[in-house]
């Protein structure tokens, strides 16, 4: 008797470029919890465009060894970051021709914003485009993302000077599905009292958990803070989030400014510590102009704060209307609103409820069960 799908297990080799940040994130929760096998052959998370470009000899060669001592898989799982049809023409293997294929887009190169030193390069879009062609299923981190790729993707389409015909962007759209990439909480069952006295100081205690980069927008959080200043807002501030190398105007513009009010300024000592700065946090707060999903944020709201974010990106999808602002004036009106115990302790309750099928326990329940179907639907 054959076994059903739900209790089948199958070897998955996963290729991630760029292992690291929320590309990391993802597959390690997945290698954890999956009940299929996955194998993974990563790249170190430096240099994003020397990785595209390398990515296909260096993970062709290391998979052709990979298949050698261990047999074929089932699935072939990659990132956005993998020139897939390069990859597969170095490769020189028919047999993973015909292995089922899903592309995962943590982000697309068409819209991922340019910073300002740089110029935009559609030759990166253009290699997302065409793994996303030749895989067999695409899967997006965010109904936003999915439609922002086939929107950006048209676009660039309709720039083309010809050969537009066999993109087909519609057989794009019917392989394309949304896999979010999850949160995942210190313990499945982890879950604070948001109508609990969290703040003993009794000043709000605002949030930052985003990169420090230009397209997190964070001179808009120095700008929001001021004007919650000006009108003599009373708070304390937690500042999360990756920095770059280089010294961030905004950050230190927040420090001269705003020295006496930061609670908490880096890196967390580890993940413990991590979750229990978020779980200081009365509200967190997003300026982004670039969002694809949000992990940082779900695990912000997941600990009890209230996200005020912009109405905009994959916010739309995650955060309830009542959370998202238009512009910085709608932020202050928001964030003093939510000053209000009370209010506060409604509206975080209706955020975790909002965000809880968003854990990972449950999307690695979809994955897995997507990963069956798959194999089971072999070519050969």
């Amino acid at each position: 008797m054959s076994q059903s799908n739900d209790s089948c297990e199958f070897n998955v080799l996963a290729l991630d470029p760029f292992h690291g940040g929320s590309h990391r994130h993802f597959i390690d929760g997945v290698v954890q919890a999956s009940r299929h096998q996955w194998n993974v052959i990563s790249g170190k998370p430096v240099h994003w465009k020397w990785r595209m470009r390398s990515a296909p000899l260096d993970l062709a060669q290391r998979s052709s060894d990979f298949i050698g001592k261990v047999g074929y898989p089932d699935l072939l799982f990659c990132s956005d970051m993998l020139d897939l049809p390069v990859f597969r023409g170095l490769l020189r293997d028919p047999r993973i021709l015909t292995t089922p294929t899903v592309i995962y887009f943590h982000e697309n190169q068409w819209s991922y914003p340019v910073s300002p030193s740089a110029r935009v390069d559609n030759h990166f879009g253009y290699t997302n485009l065409l793994s996303a062609i030749a895989a067999d299923e695409i899967w997006f981190n965010s109904q936003y993302h999915l439609n922002d790729f086939l929107s950006a993707s048209q676009a660039f389409l309709r720039r083309m000077p010809d050969t537009r015909r066999p993109h087909e962007l519609e057989t794009l759209e019917q392989k394309s599905r949304v896999v979010h990439p999850g949160f995942s909480p210190p313990q499945a069952a982890f879950c604070p009292d948001v109508t609990a006295s969290r703040n003993p100081s009794k000043r709000l205690t605002l949030g930052w958990v985003s990169r420090w980069e230009y397209d997190k927008c964070p001179n808009q959080f120095a700008e929001l803070l001021d004007l919650l200043t000006d009108i003599e807002v009373d708070f304390e501030v937690i500042l999360l989030g990756q920095r770059p190398h280089a010294e961030v105007s905004a950050l230190q513009q927040i420090r001269n400014t705003h020295g006496a009010r930061i609670v908490h300024d880096g890196f967390a000592e580890n993940r413990d510590h991590y979750w229990t700065l978020l779980g200081n946090m009365d509200i967190v707060i997003s300026t982004a102009a670039h969002e694809f999903f949000g992990i940082a944020i779900c695990e912000a709201i997941w600990a009890g704060a209230v996200p005020v974010v912009p109405d905009r990106l994959s916010y739309q999808e995650l955060i309830p209307s009542a959370c998202r602002y238009q512009s910085l004036a709608d932020a202050v009106a928001l964030i003093k609103r939510f000053s209000e115990d009370s209010t506060r302790s409604t509206q975080a309750v209706e955020c975790q409820k909002q965000i809880e099928p968003l854990q990972a326990r449950h999307i690695i329940k979809q994955i897995d069960s997507l990963v069956a179907d798959l194999a089971t639907a072999k070519r050969w």
